[in-house]
């Protein structure tokens, strides 16, 4: 990819270096920013936990009271939409500005739903919006709300401008993507297609790095690991704990699961992951692993194993399963009669979880096994026949193995030429996400879906969300209006 010069982006005391440095014609002015720190204040504030708290599901909760809030948002500047409720206080919220329509429209898409807190290990209010030390804190603050309110403020400084688009820009903001997206994304493309219906979606999934208080490098998302859940499950014998037993379920795990620690999938370099490595390795920040990347971006499969020793390169080089859940027994003085143990899996893109599945239990020596699909009813039911099995798996989260998108394209070619206009010298590359995003809904539906973090981040907030002290830097929010303003109105000229 093309290799840019770094912008004016010093977030450290040097909020004015990005107003000033940055500026130019047609950027949006300084309260159109504000505005949108202001409205991402509020969203964060509005509860919108995935899953709901028991008796939340009522109409002034969830997402639904969230996309109430910005439909006022919006009519105040003359922007008319709608809510579409999948289920009580699941709404998904869906805005258009109608442009020529020379090109088809391009959907800006963002969750407003947000995981859980656990409220002690916080050192703000999760539900607060507070700005302190030149960060907005709370839970969604970058997963993903500062995208919502970002898009907002594009769609409104695009109504007042009232400048001509050759596309329709659509805003969807839409719940449950931090489940599985089947009251929100995949629920909107399969009932109401016709609403979002688009040439290019912007959503989450992207980096914009910060290294010395600039943007150094930027990753457009243009495909994503493929999210699987499977739970393996043993049988025991119960009874009373005080006369152990053989058949002791836990301890069964606890000898399978140190088998299976050394378990690891073949390594493959996906054409994404290849693009990304030969433009980052120059980096000053991959110095250290900068000829394993070059090398393994030119296909060398041992390269790719070195690099492999590093985490994050490892879940962009194999298909990774870990386990998160154990469940087993019912009290202290009972020996469990089962247990089982939830598996996240996240494959690379053509890999199939039959097949993983597989291989690990000819690894583990495991012949009788009954594989089982299917929701928590089907658990249920079989579990209920107690059949005659040394373990059994159930898959309960089949995921959605979409296609790449292009960077070929008009969109991913705007994307590269907005990063160089505001951040000269750093990098743009395509980028393979390893979580799971709503663009793999539209993917399948043959578009071109590219993530983006319009809010740059730096290594103090960099791994906060899903974990505690989610924040997002107060300048980088402003920013992000800039950067996503600049490329609508490149695709849409």
């Amino acid at each position: 990819m093309r290799r840019l010069a770094l912008a004016c982006l010093a977030l450290s005391g040097a909020s004015a270096a990005l107003a000033a440095g940055c500026a130019a014609p047609g950027a949006p002015a300084a309260d159109d920013g504000e505005e949108a720190v202001r409205l991402l204040q509020e969203l964060v504030r509005i509860d919108t936990i995935n899953p709901p708290a028991p008796g939340s599901g009522k109409e002034n909760a969830g997402e639904t009271a969230l996309c109430r809030r910005v439909r006022q948002v919006l009519a105040a500047d003359g922007i008319p939409s709608e809510i579409y409720e999948s289920a009580p206080g699941r709404g998904n919220l869906v805005a258009r500005l109608r442009g020529t329509g020379a090109k088809k429209p391009l959907l800006l898409m963002a969750h407003v739903d947000v995981v859980g807190v656990d409220r002690a290990l916080w050192s703000a209010d999760p539900l607060s919006g507070e700005i302190r030390d030149g960060f907005l804190w709370g839970r969604g603050a970058l997963d993903d709300k500062d995208d919502a309110a970002i898009f907002v403020q594009v769609l409104r400084i695009l109504a007042r401008t009232k400048e001509p688009l050759a596309r329709d820009v659509i805003l969807m903001l839409n719940a449950d993507e931090e489940s599985s997206g089947a009251f929100g994304a995949a629920w909107m493309v399969e009932k109401h297609w016709d609403k979002i219906a688009c040439e290019f979606v912007l959503s989450e999934g992207g980096r914009a790095a910060l290294q010395d208080g600039k943007v150094s490098q930027y990753g457009f998302q243009t495909a994503e690991k493929i999210y699987n859940d499977f739970r393996l499950w043993l049988p025991g014998r119960s009874g009373h704990s005080s006369i152990p037993l053989p058949e002791n379920a836990i301890w069964t795990l606890g000898r399978l699961l140190a088998r299976l620690e050394s378990f690891r999938t073949p390594v493959r370099v996906t054409p994404t992951v290849a693009a990304q490595l030969a433009g980052l390795a120059d980096l000053p920040a991959h110095a250290p692993f900068r000829d394993a990347m070059k090398r393994a971006a030119a296909g060398e499969p041992a390269a790719a194993e070195e690099l492999c020793r590093n985490p994050r390169f490892n879940a962009q080089l194999r298909s990774t399963f870990v386990p998160t859940i154990v469940r087993g027994g019912i009290r202290e003085n009972v020996l469990p009669s089962d247990v089982e143990v939830n598996f996240n899996a996240r494959l690379l893109p053509g890999d199939r979880i039959d097949d993983l599945i597989r291989s690990i239990l000819a690894h583990l020596g495991l012949t009788r096994v009954e594989v089982v699909e299917g929701d928590e009813g089907a658990v249920r039911r079989w579990k209920e026949r107690k059949r005659d099995v040394e373990a059994a798996v159930f898959l309960v989260d089949r995921g959605v193995d979409a296609p790449a998108s292009s960077h070929e394209t008009e969109m991913f070619r705007a994307l590269v030429r907005t990063a160089e206009k505001l951040s000269p010298g750093s990098v743009a590359v395509p980028q393979m996400s390893t979580g799971a995003t709503d663009a793999r809904f539209l993917r399948l539906k043959g578009v071109a879906c590219y993530g983006v973090a319009p809010a740059p981040t730096g290594e103090a907030e960099d791994g906060t969300p899903h974990g505690h002290d989610e924040r997002v830097r107060v300048e980088s929010v402003k920013f992000g209006v800039r950067f996503v303003l600049e490329a609508v109105r490149e695709v849409c000229r």
